[in-house]
């Protein structure tokens, strides 16, 4: 299904005139530098071909003849797009050197030998004539070939490259044709057609120096029934060009590749479907921004309207978008050599919605904007740091998001651990304050989606219920009246409520909050404070007859931190309104 719909993908782009999507035997790579040649072979001139963005040099992605997949002692050499090592023979140790060098020259002989064109001669000539070990040529500036990549070539007072000659375009097809006839012959899983079958899948860029395959039998282990390489999984060379090229493509377009900590979702429609493939990019992106969609005014505008929808937790209702397009999102991450299918999920647009929409409504708390998927998952992480998320979380919780399920109970535990353990921490240090919207919304999505898919009542509202007689929420709400007086009394401290006591309170309230109440006692006397008092001793009469429990289970702790989270809201959007209501008096008095 996964290989079914990626070959669609690329027809669909074959289709598209703008899309210059490579065509069998080609590749899009970025390319480093350009070596002109005149008709005798000789050097003019080389040019860089990288452009400086800020510190880095950024390659021009070209289509070029397609490039062998790499192995072993002896790599195969490519044509006409080449890196520095195989066209001057430069490598750590001699033999490899030499058999760089010379598996250079003879690809291209072997393809151009016989052809009649002026380019053709001139690269002919200018292989003959190259120098082992070296590139500095008398007269020209060889310095674009420092930064080493990928180097094409071109003819003196041509307009295209070399590799872009009609009669070398020619030369490089009827080649790429006679492999295939060497080729085992079966019928593909893909399409069902019977022709030649791919031995190796091509690599997929976008993991950093690895090169991934999606589809590969590289040891013997991997092998049956006395079957090589791509013959255990059939795929017809057509079929995995095509894949490979329109995962490589997804993977460098921002409008349908989003990065997701150590993976990679793409996604992408059937058919041609530019507003929706950018709402799906703008809501799965922690970074795309809406004018990099290229989108006229009024599709902008209609972008606008449908997110403001989605994060508002209410199913768009503009009839504008197609609702009835299939999509498909694929999860994608990387173990050294091998491509690891985190998740692949498939739906209409209109089912996609519904589920994202149901999220925002799951998660949504006073004070919580919109956060990412990226944001989310950073707060379950040591320090935010992306290298410290679970690797398995990503696509847990891309799944429970598009199948309406249940959250990862793994991500709900390590929102409670990432509190627990930054609790008594200075914030800075911490990069963040432990009970923020992001980590307390995400608690309340997880113990609402859980009740109602249980056929249970959902417990947890948005903003404060004083309605709500849970005892974690109730010892919630008691804490943050506690660490309010401590504040009105002693202003800021060193080590508040929360720094000292937050992991006993969750533990073990039994044994905290008696200790707590009294010392509250000198607090409110000393701020004369007595609303608050009037407050605590509120809540502490909806606690049950037998008192404070011993301990709280992981459910408890989540409705304790809900409470605790909304409660403090309510106090300090209070205190914000009374200061303005007592600002326009004086004014009015003024």
């Amino acid at each position: 299904m996964i290989l079914q719909s990626l070959c669609g993908y690329y027809d669909r782009l074959a289709d598209d005139p703008n899309s210059n999507v490579p065509l069998q035997g080609y590749a899009r790579v970025g390319i480093s530098s350009c070596i002109v040649i005149n008709n005798d072979g000789c050097v003019v001139s080389i040019r860089s071909l990288c452009n400086k963005e800020g510190k880095k040099l950024k390659t021009t992605p070209l289509i070029v003849p397609e490039l062998p997949k790499r192995s072993g002692s002896k790599p195969s050499p490519a044509f006409l797009c080449e890196n520095p090592e195989f066209i001057f023979g430069i490598y750590k140790k001699p033999e490899g050197a030499e058999y760089r060098f010379k598996a250079s020259c003879s690809i291209h002989n072997s393809i151009l030998g016989e052809t009649n064109d002026g380019g053709a001669c001139a690269i002919l000539k200018f292989f003959a004539k190259r120098t082992q070990g070296r590139y500095d040529i008398y007269g020209v500036d060889a310095s674009p070939l420092d930064d080493g990549g990928y180097v094409i070539f071109q003819l003196q007072g041509d307009d295209c490259y070399l590799h872009e000659r009609p009669a070398i375009k020619r030369a490089w097809e009827q080649y790429k044709k006679g492999q295939s006839i060497e080729s085992q012959i079966g019928q593909c899983l893909v399409t069902g057609e019977v022709g030649p079958i791919a031995r190796i899948h091509n690599n997929v860029g976008g993991f950093g120096q690895d090169k991934p395959t999606l589809v590969g039998f590289n040891q013997n282990s991997f092998e049956s029934y006395q079957k090589k390489q791509g013959m255990n999984a059939p795929v017809s060379e057509t079929a995995a060009f095509k894949y490979t090229t329109a995962l490589n493509s997804l993977l460098s377009d921002r409008l349908h590749s989003v990065n997701l900590h150590s993976d990679k979702i793409l996604f992408w429609a059937e058919r041609e479907s530019p507003v929706e493939e950018v709402i799906a990019a703008l809501v799965l992106s922690s970074n795309f921004e809406i004018e990099e969609s290229g989108l006229d005014e009024t599709s902008t505008a209609l972008v606008r309207g449908v997110l403001h929808s989605l994060f508002s937790g209410k199913m768009p209702e503009s009839t504008q978008i197609d609702k009835d397009v299939r999509f498909y999102i694929l999860g994608l991450s990387a173990s050294k050599t091998r491509l690891v299918v985190r998740f692949f999920y498939t739906d209409t647009f209109g089912e996609i919605l519904e589920r994202i929409t149901q999220h925002h409504q799951d998660i949504s708390l006073i004070g919580l904007e919109n956060p990412s998927l990226y944001r989310i998952l950073s707060e379950t992480a040591v320090g935010r740091e992306s290298s410290n998320v679970q690797p398995n979380l990503n696509g847990m919780l891309m799944q429970s998001i598009l199948k309406g399920t249940s959250y990862p109970y793994s991500l709900y535990q390590a929102m409670l651990r990432r509190i627990r353990a930054e609790g008594g921490k200075d914030p800075q240090k911490a990069k963040g304050y432990p009970i923020n919207a992001v980590r307390v919304g995400m608690i309340k999505g997880y113990l609402n989606r859980t009740y109602r898919l249980n056929e249970k009542k959902e417990m947890m509202e948005v903003a404060l219920n004083e309605e709500e007689r849970n005892i974690g929420y109730l010892l919630g709400r008691l804490f943050a009246m506690l660490e309010k007086a401590q504040k009105d009394a002693l202003g800021k401290v060193n080590a508040s409520i929360v720094d000292k006591y937050l992991n006993s309170a969750l533990a073990t309230p039994q044994m905290v909050f008696p200790m707590l109440l009294a010392l509250s006692k000198k607090h409110i006397s000393k701020a004369d404070n007595w609303y608050m008092d009037k407050q605590i001793t509120g809540v502490v009469n909806l606690l049950p007859s037998s008192g404070f429990p011993i301990s709280l289970n992981a459910e408890q702790q989540g409705t304790f931190l809900i409470g605790y989270y909304h409660q403090n809201q309510a106090l300090y959007t209070k205190r914000e309104k009374d200061n303005k209501t007592k600002d326009n008096k004086e004014m009015e008095v003024l």
